[in-house]
């Protein structure tokens, strides 16, 4: 027997969603014409009705995340209580598919007792007694009709049960989701007195776990402030990124197929399959996984661990023959962004760090364009910002997964020791090798002191064939120490900065 048809918390965030960004108020009879009654939906619609809350929220990008993240987290608590209720009848729901297994002598002897224990529990859910009795007497019993009757009555009435117990938690607990509500939306007049930017607020926010809290809250705020600083934070965001575009100004040059070229031997030259990572030999079947977005990143957790499949050749000298064509180009386009989370960066770079990080993963939200950070230092710990933006505010309103291994939590862990340039280009040079053109020809940021030690030439070299083919090396040096990586970039940003005092 099925659960109470409710929709996915995906879709009531949609909705949600929609009514921040574009003010869309739906309607319960035309735009989901299809769900039973639905209490959340009803609660929704009445709340994005107040004409005061849309003044509020369609006036203010903070005021509508805000928004989205308080309802939001309201309604996940509702879906949680109907999983609460749901599993209290349980046991309930497989007696029901129990009773089709019932042989003609166990339902003789026991449909009176099995009507009258329903009754007990469900009869204010709606649970028929007596229509029942009137259909079990006599031989009414023997009639499969009738048993497929009582299990359908009984599911209905579970389903009620909990579709009740979820009207109850939601007009217990909406009062004080309106008076969250209302207090949460007044820290936005209170900020725009002050003179704090939207920019400004939606960047602390994103920093912060949830709980609003002046101290917490201006932590945050001076880490955001940083920006006015060093104008070059906001200046390398806008530079980063470009998508193809008629008016622009710059080339890009993209793929156009992609084909495996050979310089000494031809196809015959395969000579077994085994465990490894050159992106040049992959079957098939891994880059097929890669293109496909729920498995992506279960493949660059294969790459990191040289776990992919891969061709062995006896030449070894396999190489991507690209077809280029270029087209002009405007600045909104993916990002690949190099932390460095080394020990030499704690301190003041730390904190210019977060700051151009919450400026990226605003710019990527807002424009809507991918951005994947490297996190690197001994090692290479992969996320992807907008992901990793989207999940905390998910988890802000109480949606808990399973900690995934490609996702970081609060600031970077930084790590004694040395920093290792060739793990993090390779996976910089592999995303840019990626078919399905998501961060092919992305823009890559590093941002680091640029105390790295040099990698092998192989590795340097690449540096020039990607910028023939349009993509953009940018660099973001926090400190004075001098290197000669700058070569191998379009631009270096410098920061200087006065290192704490200690008395």
């Amino acid at each position: 027997m099925s659960e109470p048809e409710l929709l996915q918390p995906g879709d009531y965030l949609h909705l949600i969603r929609l009514f921040v960004n574009k003010g869309d108020v739906f309607s319960i009879e035309t735009d989901v014409p299809d769900v039973k009654r639905d209490y959340i939906l009803e609660y929704l619609a009445s709340v994005m009705s107040n004409p005061l809350i849309q003044a509020k929220v369609l006036s203010s990008r903070f005021a509508g995340q805000l928004f989205y993240e308080t309802v939001g987290r309201f309604v996940l608590e509702c879906m949680h209580q109907v999983k609460f209720a749901s599993q209290r009848v349980s046991g309930e729901r497989e007696q029901i598919e129990k009773t089709k297994e019932w042989s003609m002598q166990k339902k003789r002897g026991n449909w009176q007792s099995l009507v009258k224990s329903i009754a007990d529990k469900h009869e204010e859910d709606g649970f028929d007694i007596d229509f029942l009795k009137k259909r079990f007497q006599r031989d009414g019993w023997t009639d499969p009709e009738n048993w497929e009757m009582l299990r359908h009555e009984w599911g209905g009435a579970l389903d009620r049960h909990v579709q009740q117990k979820m009207k109850e938690h939601l007009e217990k607990k909406k009062s004080l989701v309106a008076k969250s509500l209302q207090q949460q939306l007044g820290h936005t007049q209170k900020l725009r007195n002050e003179g704090v930017s939207e920019e400004e607020a939606l960047q602390a926010w994103s920093m912060m776990e949830g709980q609003w809290t002046e101290t917490e809250f201006e932590k945050k705020l001076n880490i955001v402030r940083i920006q006015n600083q060093y104008p070059e934070i906001g200046d390398v965001a806008k530079r980063m990124g470009r998508i193809a575009d008629a008016d622009g100004k710059d080339r890009l040059t993209t793929q156009t197929g992609r084909s495996m070229q050979l310089s000494h031997s031809s196809g015959s030259d395969i000579e077994g399959v085994g465990i490894g990572r050159d992106l040049n030999a992959l079957m098939p079947m891994e880059w097929a996984q890669y293109t496909d977005r729920d498995m992506e990143k279960l493949f660059i957790h294969k790459y990191m661990t040289s776990k992919l499949q891969v061709f062995h050749y006896k030449s070894e000298i396999a190489k991507p023959a690209r077809r280029l064509r270029s087209e002009r180009a405007s600045r909104r386009g993916p990002m690949i962004v190099c932390v460095d989370s080394s020990a030499s960066m704690s301190g003041v770079p730390q904190k210019i760090e977060a700051s151009l990080l919450a400026k990226l993963e605003q710019t990527a939200e807002t424009l809507n364009r991918d951005c994947f950070l490297i996190d690197f230092s001994i090692g290479i710990h992969p996320i992807e910002l907008r992901s990793r933006r989207q999940k905390k505010s998910m988890e802000r309103m109480g949606m808990r997964e399973e900690d995934q291994e490609n996702f970081a939590k609060g600031v970077f862990p930084f790590i004694g020791g040395g920093t290792d340039a060739q793990k993090m280009l390779n996976l910089t040079f592999a995303l840019l090798d990626n078919n399905d053109d998501r961060y092919m020809n992305a823009d890559v940021l590093w941002i680091t002191d640029f105390l790295i030690p040099r990698t092998d030439k192989e590795l340097m070299l690449r540096f020039k064939e990607y910028q023939k083919t349009g993509t953009k090396f940018y660099g973001f040096k926090i400190g004075d120490g001098h290197s000669d990586w700058e070569q191998y970039f379009d631009k270096v940003y410098e920061i200087h900065y006065v290192p704490f005092r200690r008395y």
